[in-house]
């Protein structure tokens, strides 16, 4: 696997289905209730897997070389449109600030093939709500129920400039 290592010991890499299962089998709390709320019949990893799947991108996260988070975009019917997901591993909750300094950039290297990102984030993950509000995108007001909990429709358009609140 190729890795692109980073001063704060963070690596960019391809991730094997073993990282995935290490991930799934790992996986953060907040991460483990968005996913049962939408496929409660299955298992972590098989969703996980699902998305990979279907996904045009995706990348691992590794921080000292042990699976941090996967991540990748489902490509909409859309051209130009991508639907973005992420899942970390606890360590993530217990060591932020990599995943946290790593965001904006994987986003706008991302956004190079996928200009709009169009996603749903959970109305009862505050830890979601904010990552993607810190990474700019925009949310509708409505909550929709999918599955077992309501959502929020969020989007984030390439090359748009934001100030430290967030606001263009």
């Amino acid at each position: 696997m190729s890795r692109k290592s980073t001063a704060s010991k963070l690596a960019l890499g391809v991730p094997t289905v073993q990282d995935i299962e290490f991930v799934a089998e790992n996986i953060r709390q907040s991460d483990r209730q968005d996913i049962s709320g939408l496929w409660p019949d299955m298992a972590i990893f098989e969703v996980i897997m699902r998305d990979v799947e279907k996904s045009k991108l995706v990348y691992g996260l590794y921080l000292e070389d042990v699976p941090y988070a996967v991540f990748g975009v489902v490509p909409a019917a859309v051209s130009g449109v991508g639907t973005p997901w992420v899942v970390g591993a606890k360590s993530v909750d217990r060591n932020a600030l990599p995943f946290v300094r790593a965001s904006l950039p994987l986003i706008e290297m991302l956004q190079k093939f996928f200009p709009v990102f169009d996603t749903f984030v959970c109305t009862q993950n505050s830890k979601s709500i904010h990552w993607h509000k810190w990474c700019g995108f925009k949310f509708n007001d409505e909550k929709l129920k999918i599955g077992r909990d309501f959502y929020y429709r969020a989007t984030r358009i390439a090359n748009v400039k934001l100030n430290k609140q967030g606001d263009k």
